[in-house]
């Protein structure tokens, strides 16, 4: 078997922070032992089964816990399983799980936990946003009638075995972004299957395995954690408070000490960079921020008008002056590594009039009203958004800027009717099977897109191991993307965030819903 217990991997995405305000409570030497982090945008539910936002992944984060994660390095590291390894022919993946861990409650974790929680994933029926990635496991098809698939399965109590019909040699890849985390079947095995994902249990979970466990809603977008008493390791802190502040208010609070990590706008960088008692965190962004369409819903499915769309945006000048200069344009989702990205792909610099002429060709109706949706919050992506505006507006589309929040998104989302809804997020500058999980029609992504010669390709990719035959296989996979945009790449942005000095062992993750990565080594200095 061929180990892979660290496979290299960066995720950067959209700058993101957390932060919250909180009443600092005194230990017995009378210091406070709290600290307060902002939420990028609102968290609602501790429920990882539905399509996630990232306020609620990261509150999630705190409470539950994975099998794996992305460290600040952008390397998978173990949580929950010790290591993995997977057999030579790409069908067999082995997870080692830690030794005695317990959940909050003092009862034993177990494989059984995993293969509970993997077989929610599966199953549609669950509300899970994420089955599409587990349609290669042995036994998929049968989920929705037994409730399990034969290919999740615990030989003993400390062992998860993921056994699949397709060779797939990056499976790990797909567990962490979103993060898939694993719940206590003890709590939830005996709730009704149907629907669990929106069940309000998830609003205020009772027991957790992560280092600081969810205490109350203070507010409806802040959130209260205690220290985890039977987490594995040693806590420094007593508290967490995690809230929802746009960018402003988060770095007006982080310059008054009234929060402990916020999310740095790239136009604010160098300015906070020179607070005194505050040091900003940068790391280069892996992912991407894009916008997104309903494919399915035809608006926008003409080739010449999503192409349209791509040359009328000024990206560069958006990079410039909307982030300051970190980050770089992209053309397709992958940019790295070198191997992986052909150099014929079309560049789709700036080009208002080559827009206006593709509009035309495709018949396009100027009155059709083109939404352009934003959950608000942070800076730089409202400050995008409006820019793109006033771009299509130039070259003749009717846009319009629309912001929703979180569960006006969710419904927007499932009804299928948006139209090009800013977001960042990815793992996608060191393997390109990063495309698998949002392009393969069996995923049930947000795009919807759908094409069976991108399927074929993308499915050689994680079966085939040589890497010159995989580069020729991406690179025509690339060019299906570069060509059809299914999602219309628009940036790679760094990760920005400032702590304050009270605020010790944060490291800052490339993942932006990773951030809370190492909240079991933070500590008040």
């Amino acid at each position: 078997m061929k180990k892979t217990a660290s496979l290299a991997l960066i995720a950067g995405v959209t700058t993101i922070a957390l932060a919250a305000c909180s009443s600092p409570a005194a230990n017995e030497e009378g210091d406070s032992r709290d600290v307060s982090v902002q939420l990028y945008n609102p968290p609602s539910t501790f429920s990882p089964l539905i399509p996630q936002v990232g306020g609620n992944e990261l509150i999630q984060s705190l409470h539950w816990d994975s099998l794996l994660a992305v460290n600040d390095e952008g390397q998978l590291a173990p949580r929950l399983a010790d290591s993995w390894e997977v057999s030579d022919d790409g069908l067999v993946w082995t997870f080692d799980l830690q030794d005695d861990l317990v959940w909050s409650d003092g009862e034993p974790f177990t494989a059984d936990d995993v293969v509970f929680t993997f077989n929610l994933y599966a199953n549609p029926a669950s509300g899970s946003a994420v089955a599409g990635k587990l349609s290669t496991v042995e036994g998929f098809d049968d989920v929705p009638e037994t409730g399990s698939a034969s290919g999740f399965t615990a030989p003993d109590d400390d062992t998860f075995v993921m056994t699949l019909t397709a060779p797939n040699t990056a499976k790990p890849l797909e567990l962490v972004a979103p993060t898939l985390f694993i719940l206590p079947e003890h709590i939830y095995g005996e709730l009704p299957v149907e629907g669990l994902g929106e069940n309000t249990v998830f609003r205020e979970p009772e027991v957790g395995i992560g280092p600081y466990l969810f205490t109350e809603w203070t507010t409806d977008d802040q959130v209260e954690f205690a220290a985890n008493p039977e987490y594995r390791s040693e806590l420094e802190l007593d508290r967490i408070f995690a809230k929802f502040l746009p960018t402003d208010v988060a770095q007006a609070q982080l310059e008054t000490g009234e929060i402990d990590f916020a999310q740095v706008a790239a136009a604010d960088a160098e300015r906070i960079s020179g607070l005194e008692g505050v040091t900003l965190h940068n790391v280069g962004g892996a992912g991407i921020m894009a916008l997104h369409n309903a494919f399915d819903a035809g608006k926008l499915a003409d080739d010449r008008v999503r192409q349209a769309i791509m040359y009328a945006i000024d990206r560069e000048s958006i990079v410039q002056e909307v982030i300051g200069g970190y980050g770089e344009v992209v053309d397709t989702l992958i940019h790295g590594p070198e191997w992986a990205v052909p150099d014929d792909l079309t560049n789709y610099d700036y080009d208002p009039e080559k827009a206006r002429e593709l509009l035309a060709e495709a018949d396009w109706d100027a009155s059709t009203e083109v939404r352009l949706e934003i959950v608000p919050g942070p800076k730089d992506r409202e400050q995008a958004l409006t820019i793109i505006a006033a771009q299509l507006q130039e070259v003749g589309m009717n846009a319009v800027v629309q912001q929703y929040d979180n569960a006006a998104l969710s419904e927007a989302i499932g009804a299928r009717d948006f139209d090009l809804l800013i977001s960042g997020y990815g793992l996608f500058n060191v393997d390109p099977s990063a495309m698998n999980g949002i392009l393969l029609c069996d995923n049930g992504a947000l795009s919807a897109y759908c094409d069976p010669a991108l399927d074929e390709l993308l499915l050689a990719g994680v079966a085939e191991s040589d890497q010159d035959v995989r580069a020729d296989i991406y690179a025509d996979a690339q060019r299906i993307f570069n060509e059809r945009l299914p999602i219309f790449p628009l940036y790679v942005p760094d990760t920005l965030a400032a702590t304050t000095d009270r605020l010790q062992g944060f490291t800052l993750n490339p993942l932006p819903t990773s951030a809370f990565w190492n909240a079991d080594e933070w500590s008040i200095g």
